[in-house]
């Protein structure tokens, strides 16, 4: 299947979960994407968990719209991982973190920012999360997020952000 065809299956599905995609799309840059990001979710805070060149752009990105960086977990308005795969078929995202403060920012965070390597977009979700628990080394928390947190337990009424955030969004590089 064309990489352009499984990203097709994928935004749609991601999307029906309420992720919103947020680059690349309708030709604006990813600079324009974040400004839009951090207002609509009034952005105030973040903190980032990978420390490679492609994650140093969104530091410096949202350093130069005001956003500060901060460690301080609980009371992040953004929170921004790498997601490790994820799977067309469901719209699910694979994160798979060796340290805990890493998985923090996937659940604390109101707002969760994944960044998926293209690559790492497999059909089906298993794909993308075998790989992990093959590791000589496997990964001390695994988790497979399809949108951002809900729960329906609250007199059947279904709330979001109970036990993650808010809003998921998503750039694919």
């Amino acid at each position: 299947m064309l990489f352009e065809e499984l990203l097709s299956r994928f935004i749609k599905q991601f999307e029906a979960f309420d992720g919103v995609f947020l680059f690349p799309r309708d030709e604006i840059s990813l600079e324009e994407a974040l400004e839009g990001m951090v207002k609509d979710e009034e952005i105030a805070t973040f903190a980032i968990s990978q420390e490679t060149p492609r994650y140093q752009i969104l530091r410096e990105g949202l350093t130069k719209m005001g956003v500060k960086e901060s460690h301080d977990y609980p009371s992040l308005d953004l929170g921004i991982t790498k997601a490790h795969g994820a799977g067309a078929e469901t719209g699910t995202l694979a994160f798979a973190f060796r340290k805990e403060e890493d998985h923090l920012l996937t659940s604390l965070p109101r707002v969760h920012l994944a960044v998926l390597e293209k690559e790492n977009l497999c059909p089906h979700i298993a794909q993308a999360t075998l790989p992990h628990l093959k590791e000589e080394d496997p990964p001390r928390y695994i988790s497979l997020v399809t949108g951002p947190s809900r729960t329906a337990d609250i007199e059947l009424t279904t709330v979001t952000g109970v036990h993650g955030p808010e809003k998921l969004y998503l750039v694919v590089v």
